[in-house]
Parts: C-alpha cells; structure tokens; sequence
C-alpha cells in the first residue's frame, strides 16, 4: 500500500497512468499530452509484491487539484482554460470537472474518460453561458443580429477516438434575447423558448440539426459555414412564424458587415397576419429577401398562388413580384412603405378574368387593372383604389337583372352579342380581412354609366350594394356635372342584395323622375362596415 502525494506537470501523471502494462491513456485514444498545467494530487496505489501482475492486480484512486490548465487537444479547434480543476482518477476511469472557458465562452463541466477493458469515448457534460460569443465559438452560424443578451445552456460533447467531437446543445433561452428584425420577430430575454443544436466540431464544425422555438416561432433546419468562418446559409425546412408565415427559409451570409439574405423559399404566407415592426433600413445594402411560395394570402377569398417576390429593406420593405389570383390569373405587381406598413399595388392585362378569379364578377372581360392598396394602423385592413379601363361586361351576369328590372331592351341585345362596354371603371373602398367596403365606385361607357356603393364579404360572397343605372350615357351623362361620377342627369336608383352569384335586385322606377342633382335627398343610404346605412 503506497500513499502518494506529489506536485508535477499534468502531462507527467498521464504518462504515468499511461505506463505497462495499463497503459490507460493509449486505450482510451488520448494523448499524455492532452492539456497543460500543474497537478498537486494525493493518491492510494494499492498492488501485490510479484514479478506478473494483472489488469485487475493494481488498484489506486487519485484526487487533485490542476492549476492553470489549457488545453486544444481535447476539442478539435477550440482552447480550453481553466484556473483550478478538480481531477479523480482510477482504474474504471478519471474525470476532470471545475469551472472554465471553451475559448470564450464559459462554462462548469465535466470530462470523463472510460479506463476500462474497452474505453468508451471521453465526454464533456455540464452548463455553459449562451450569448453572441457563444454563437461564434461553437459555429452556430446565427447572424449577428440575432442574437444578445446571455443565458444557461446544457452541453454534451462526445469525443469517439480518431473522430470529430459530437455537441448537443439545449437551452430554454432564459435571458437570451433572439430577434429577426427582417420579419418582425422577437423574442425578449424575459420570455422563454427553447433551443436545440446537434454539432459535428472541428476547424469548420457543421451544424447538423438547429431547432429555436419561442414567441410564436417555431424552426427545424441545419447551418452550413464557410471555411473561413461566418455563415455561409442556414436552411430551415420547416419554420412557422406568428401565424403569417408557414413553409421553408433560408438565411444566406454576405460576408463582412453587410445583412444578411433571407429567402422564403417554399410554403405561405398570409399578408393579414403580416408584422408592421420589420426593420427597414436607409442604407443600400439592406437585407435582400426572395420569396418562392404556394401561395400568399390576401383575404378569406384570395389568394395570389405561385407567388414569385424580389424584395429589399433599403429604405423600407420595397419590391416586385408576380403571381396568380386564386390559381387563375397572371398578375404583376410591387411593394413599397407606407405610414402604416407595406402598400401593395396589383396590375393585370386582364381586370375581367382579375374579378372572375377572385368571385367578385363572373361576366366581366378583359380590360386593364391597376389596383393600390394601403395599409391602415389596424392589421390586415387597407385603404383601397382600383382602375379599369375598357372592360367588356356580357350576359350573366347581375348586369343582365338589374337591366331587365328597369326594361331597357337595347342594353340586354348588347349584353346577349358582344357586351357593353365602359371605358372608364374606378373605386375607393375600404377592405378588411373579411370583407370589402365599395365606398365610391362607377363604371362609364357610351352606351350606360354605374354608380356603386356597398359592401362585399369575401369570406361569404354575401352584398348589400346600392347605386344608380343611367343609360344612354353618352348623352345623359352631358348633366353629369350636378351628380355623382357614373349617373346620369336621369337614372334608376338600385339595390342588390343576397349572394354575388345570385343577387336579389331592387329598382326604384320612380327614381328616373328624380333629377340627378336633387337624387341624393331620396336615395337609400348605402351599407358599411360599421353597420349603418340602410
């Protein structure tokens, strides 16, 4: 029985572990020169007095202390430091744990490595303070502007002999401040989450699962780095964001300074739930974001699919992009800033299809569009205008009942052949998630003009509309100076009601005595949303 008491270099007591017939070291794959520093350490060798001895003939146990260690063997590509270290060892195994710095970034863990007949790979297991630093010395590839504030964190590193170390990193992210300005998320270092990283490490590690959840965010992907550091692109293969955003991201490193790329390369999105709070930068080297999707959303009714955007925040979220309304027709288009969001404006060759597509009118053809809408304070409502020129409106349409009801005969022989048309058709209205507020609406052509007030619920296909019919309007409309833009001097005074496929029509007959100028003071006030109107 020996006791042991000595002071020398760490990398002599691991030779001396590692001597015949034992040879601890050699079996578990860790070199004697593993890390730097002195050991002050107290030990029990306990062997018989003979010429052979066994594996199982020694037994001994070993306790101390490691001043100043240092070490860049134990994890590929990353320093450890530590002032004072708790060391053990004994034939099953040693561990080494105490608190420290894996390059950086701190941490309490603890190394074990197996000694038995067939050594296990060493392990690191213990706490570590997550912050920006943190993202960087374990090559989580997250951009700067992600990430502030610090937190706890779990670690485990597997380090299997001859390979890269293994890392799984778990945090509930307390503390840990998380932001994607670019689309308006955050989460404060208040609020928990969770986090979950699987890293293979090395002098460019390779993050092989990432998952972050939190603040109404959830994504799975993986991180790839350059060579030279930085990130080089995180994919995530399934993100959902606040309920706007359902689908695939990909988030693209532009060296240097400059921000980041973000592409939304697959999925929806849904334009009502849309953040107001997403930066927006005055530099021309804002972060520049793709969009690829199945389809965006714009009410219950319509939705733009094979939605295809270019878009920067160099002087707020700006761009272009094409798409089709409802799977039906092309549509172009472009995003700008507003006082209040993003304003969107719609253009298409083809208004008739534009409308059939999105089941507002079925009978209408062709025509251009041009359609602007700007966002209010409220989320997912906007102040809309639209103008249509030289549209074709045919038989089959709620035209052909409201023109039976007030028997014009010569009008319904232009619906029957090739349509009536209005060379000039514009509206002001108000639309929310649900429904659509025509505030002042006409449609104008030689042969008739419309005025147009009411309301239509896109999620129903429910009206409640009111206007006035004016035919002949090429020379009625010569007293259009004392009306309203698409009445007449005389004009039928209508209402619709019911669905837009089937509408009940309402003609006031005796309206076409009522001059244009004196029309309002019988007219029926026209719905709104707030609910007032007739």
């Amino acid at each position: 029985d020996i006791q042991l008491h000595a002071t020398a270099p760490m990398t002599a007591m691991l030779s001396l572990l590692d001597q015949p017939p034992f040879n601890y070291m050699k079996k578990a794959g860790q070199p004697v020169q593993m890390g730097t520093g002195t050991a002050v350490v107290d030990g029990r060798i306990s062997l018989p007095l003979v010429i052979k001895m066994g594996f199982g003939d020694v037994d001994y146990a070993v306790t101390g202390t490691v001043s100043d260690f240092s070490s860049d063997m134990i994890v590929s590509g990353r320093t450890i430091t530590a002032p004072v270290l708790i060391v053990a060892a004994g034939p099953q195994g040693m561990t080494i744990k105490g608190p420290g710095l894996i390059g950086k970034v701190p941490f309490d863990v603890t190394f074990a490595q197996d000694f038995g007949l067939t050594p296990g790979p060493a392990r690191i297991d213990g706490t570590v303070t997550l912050s920006q630093r943190a993202v960087e010395e374990f090559g989580l590839g997250l951009p700067k502007s992600m990430v502030s504030g610090e937190g706890p964190g779990q670690v485990a590193i597997v380090l299997p002999k001859g390979e890269p170390g293994k890392l799984t990193l778990v945090s509930d992210l307390k503390g840990i401040t998380l932001a994607i300005p670019e689309l308006g998320w955050r989460k404060g270092g208040n609020a928990t989450g969770h986090l979950e990283a699987d890293v293979t490490l090395g002098p460019v590690p390779d993050v092989t699962r990432l998952q972050v959840s939190g603040a109404g965010l959830s994504a799975t992907g993986n991180v790839r780095l350059k060579a030279n550091g930085g990130l080089d692109v995180a994919r995530f293969d399934k993100v959902s964001l606040g309920g706007w955003l359902n689908g695939a991201v990909a988030i693209t490193g532009r060296g240097g300074n400059r921000a980041v790329g973000l592409a939304v390369t697959s999925g929806t999105i849904d334009i009502r739930k849309f953040p107001e709070n997403h930066a927006s930068s005055d530099s021309t080297d804002g972060s520049p974001i793709k969009a690829n999707l199945d389809a965006l959303r714009i009410t219950d009714g319509i939705r733009l699919t094979g939605f295809v955007g270019d878009f920067s925040l160099s002087g707020g979220f700006n761009g272009v992009f094409t798409g089709s309304v409802n799977g039906v027709t092309p549509v172009t288009g472009s995003v700008g800033p507003s006082t209040n969001g993003t304003s969107v404006r719609v253009q298409s060759s083809d208004a008739g299809a534009v409308m059939n597509a999105a089941g507002m009118f079925s009978s209408a053809h062709g025509g251009s569009l041009d359609l602007t809408l700007v966002p209010r304070a409220t989320s997912g409502v906007y102040d809309g205008s639209a103008k249509i020129h030289d549209i074709r409106v045919k038989y089959g349409s709620v035209m052909a009942d409201l023109l039976s009801a007030i028997s014009v005969v010569g009008l319904l022989d232009q619906l029957n052949g090739d349509g009536i048309v209005f060379n000039n058709a514009e509206a002001t209205f108000l639309m929310t998630p649900t429904a659509i507020d025509v505030q002042k609406g006409s449609a104008v052509g030689a042969s008739m003009g419309v005025s147009l007030q009411g309301i239509y619920h896109s999620d129903t296909s429910q009206l409640d509309m009111a206007g006035v019919v004016s035919p002949i309007y090429l020379l009625n409309g010569i007293g259009s100076i004392l009306t309203r833009k698409g009445e007449g001097l005389f004009g039928f005074a209508y209402r619709l009601k019911g669905t837009a496929d089937k509408p009940d029509v309402q003609v006031n007959p005796l309206s076409i005595l009522t001059p244009g100028m004196f029309r309002d003071l019988f007219r029926t006030p026209p719905p709104t949303l707030d609910g007032s109107g007739g």
